[in-house]
């Protein structure tokens, strides 16, 4: 039998080239979207013309999208956009505001048609949200000021992607009826109508027709039966959209929102989330595959000029929009460069408006090598944003002419100058830089125990939360000498950094032990590769969240054995005193190895409170097996206050005992269990207390 196997080869071209290319630039830490590109484009009709077919991975990427945008959808709440803050939600939309105005007025000055140009900014405006993510959270950067920022400026990126779509065909209307918008006739308006009819028929349908699917499915308790009822209305919803006039994209989008509520939304993405990672890279391969390598490079010079002024410009319209949203200087910088790149979604937009002419072959070319070195720019952008952050945060400072612009917008009603009367009261106190929630929880205990303190973080809000409880707030940056004068740093007794931004953790740190010899300095870091760092800048005791918690998970697993608590917390501070080499995957010195090794190996001795309902009560240690030389045995009962050594086999144990065992860690687990074991009949009198 013959058999038809170009899709078998082209599906093993792609994935061969895929993982090949992606393997390479993971080890070069470049993004995976980049490499998905790059493999479009070695693959592509202008690079090596591997694929015969390019029709089928424009089918498979467009089904990609239809599933990337489904889970967006999926995540997407109403509530999200409340929780991002007033300042996120004004800055986002500034953002996107001046990145569509500015980059149209550019263009249209240059010639290009108006529709086009708006509808360029339009591509521009958008970042990547997964790129972001992944690249702050690799830092250890996502819970910081402009980690924060910069998130939340995307995802409400993300949300406008729903508003653009539907913006795209009117754009394309425009465009056909000249340099203006054409007048809005009789035809036009039942047309319009027509439209939003069809949308809304679509959208009622979807709403009965996916519960009662999903439902059915669910009911049936087979898993295969879910999985195809989910890709039944992820495609469903899809081609409903396409007969109500929009794409595809966006029907699953909606899809996607209108199950953001339901129960079964956990599963669902389970199920999706496979498909979706496989399709959507292809998606990212057909637009390399579009991309001619030879037009892109034919003028290099051009080409880097040209990505350097869209992401120049892109960072620009972000800080601008920061700043007018409240942001302070440094963060507001920070943010901006992280989010100076072309998302994702820009390339669904692209895909839907290049069919309408609103971005011809050339504009096509154009946009996706600027999309591409800019994706490929952002690792480097995250990677220096705070230290490029702070550097123009020092030059406004001296363009300003004295420590005051160093504040970074920080100074602020309640920061007091260092010579007020105020800040010279502080003395032999406590400043916690960072309000998050260790600084917040550090704060609490000091406030319970009557320890002065005082709170200094750069966020107005969550100053006005510290304030509430009772602590003494500055509003400032902790990277300002001037800011840590006020806050008493030269005369406090320790310095609490609890910021979630390494470049400024290290320049506090550093500006810390140069106002004083003294202070303590605690740091919280996520990153291990700091330690060493921050305790050559000055900090006296660094704490990584990470090896903390494996500390736990350590201390557990010793008492699991038993091991004397003294031993373990002695244990416990020794590998913090060697600066968590053991879980750093360093070398111990040699002493350390011995003691950690004579714990596991010795035997252990632990103790055991006799309760009502166990089974120890009214019988022997005989009866027990815990009498004699036996493994383990009892050296000592404690009963009423007083102790019992090396009881008889004969004893008696009595409920509100305790036994004192001693032997090797299985013994002493076998022991537990028998003494935890159920209840047996017993004399009366044993199972009073003791006296």
């Amino acid at each position: 039998m013959h058999h038809d196997l170009s899709v078998f080869r082209e599906l093993l071209v792609l994935a061969g080239v895929s993982l090949a290319i992606v393997l390479v630039f993971h080890r070069l830490r470049l993004p995976a979207v980049v490499g998905f590109i790059a493999t479009g484009v070695c693959i592509g009709p202008g690079g090596f013309g591997l694929v015969g077919d390019p029709a089928l991975v424009r089918t498979l990427a467009e089904i990609g999208v239809v599933l990337l945008l489904f889970t967006v959808g999926l995540e997407f709440s109403v509530a999200d956009l409340r929780a991002l803050g007033r300042t996120t939600l004004v800055a986002g939309l500034l953002q996107v505001a001046f990145t569509v105005a500015g980059v149209a007025a550019v263009l249209a000055a240059a010639g290009a048609d108006p529709a086009s140009a708006v509808f360029f900014g339009m591509l521009v405006s958008l970042s990547s949200t997964a790129m972001v993510l992944k690249l702050l959270t690799d830092r250890a950067e996502l819970s910081a000021p402009h980690g924060r920022l910069a998130t939340g400026v995307t995802v409400l990126q993300d949300a406008l992607v729903l508003p653009f779509a539907l913006l795209v065909p009117l754009l394309a209307r425009w465009q056909r009826g000249g340099a203006s918008p054409p007048p809005v006739g009789l035809p036009e308006l039942l047309g319009g109508l027509a439209f939003l009819a069809g949308v809304a028929l679509a959208l009622l349908t979807a709403q009965r027709a996916i519960p009662w699917v999903l439902g059915r499915a669910s009911r049936a308790g087979s898993r295969e039966a879910f999985l195809f009822g989910v890709l039944l209305v992820v495609l469903g919803s899809a081609a409903l959209a396409h007969w109500a006039g929009v794409s595809l994209a966006l029907g699953a989008f909606v899809a996607g929102i209108l199950l953001a509520r339901s129960e079964l939304k956990a599963q669902i993405a389970a199920d999706v989330l496979p498909f979706r990672d496989a399709l959507a890279s292809v998606f990212f391969i057909a637009i390399g595959m579009s991309l001619e390598p030879r037009a892109a490079f034919a003028e290099p010079l051009v080409a880097a000029a040209a990505t350097a002024g869209l992401v120049t410009a892109k960072v620009g319209a972000g800080l601008l929009a920061l700043r007018l949203a409240g942001a302070p200087w440094r963060v507001a910088m920070a943010a901006a460069l992280a989010i100076g790149q072309i998302g994702e979604f820009s390339f669904v937009l692209a895909q839907a408006g290049a069919p309408l002419g609103l971005l011809g072959e050339r504009g096509a070319q154009a946009f996706t090598a600027g999309a591409v070195f800019s994706l490929m720019l952002t690792p480097l952008l995250v990677s220096r944003a705070g230290d490029w952050a702070l550097a123009f945060e020092l030059w406004r400072a001296g363009a300003r002419g004295g420590a005051a612009g160093a504040a970074g917008g920080g100074g602020g009603p309640d920061a007091d100058d260092g010579a007020s009367p105020r800040s010279e009261l502080r003395h032999d106190h406590v400043v916690i830089a960072g309000f998050g929630l260790n600084g917040r929880n550090v704060a609490r205990v000091l406030r319970a125990t009557r320890l002065p303190h005082v709170v200094l973080d750069l966020d107005p809000e969550l100053l006005a939360v510290a304030g509430q409880d009772g602590s003494p707030v500055l509003l400032g940056d902790v990277t300002s000498a001037l800011i840590q004068k006020q806050a008493g740093v030269p005369r406090a007794r320790v310095l609490v950094v609890a910021v979630s931004d390494p470049p400024a953790t290290r320049r506090a740190v550093r500006i810390a032990r140069s106002l004083s010899r003294d202070v303590f300095i605690v740091v919280r870091t996520r990153l291990v590769a700091e330690i060493d760092e921050l305790h050559a800048l000055g900090a006296n005791l660094v704490i990584p969240e990470e090896f903390e918690t494996s500390i736990e998970i350590f201390t557990a697993v010793l008492r699991e054995f038993h091991v004397p608590a003294n031993v373990v917390q002695a244990q416990v501070a020794l590998l913090r005193q060697e600066r968590y080499s053991l879980l750093r995957g360093r070398r111990l010195p040699g002493h350390v190895v011995e003691q950690l090794s004579e714990i596991l190996e010795a035997g252990a001795t632990d103790t055991f409170l006799i309760l009502q309902a166990s089974a120890a009560p009214g019988r022997t240690l005989a009866d027990l097996g815990l009498a004699g030389d036996g493994d383990p045995r009892v050296v000592a009962v404690v009963r009423g206050g007083h102790a019992i050594a090396e009881p008889p086999g004969d004893f008696t144990v009595r409920v509100g005992d305790t036994l004192v065992l001693t032997g090797s860690h299985g013994g002493i687990d076998r022991a537990f269990a028998r003494l935890s074991g159920p209840r047996e009949p017993a004399p009366a009198a044993a199972l009073a207390p003791g006296p």
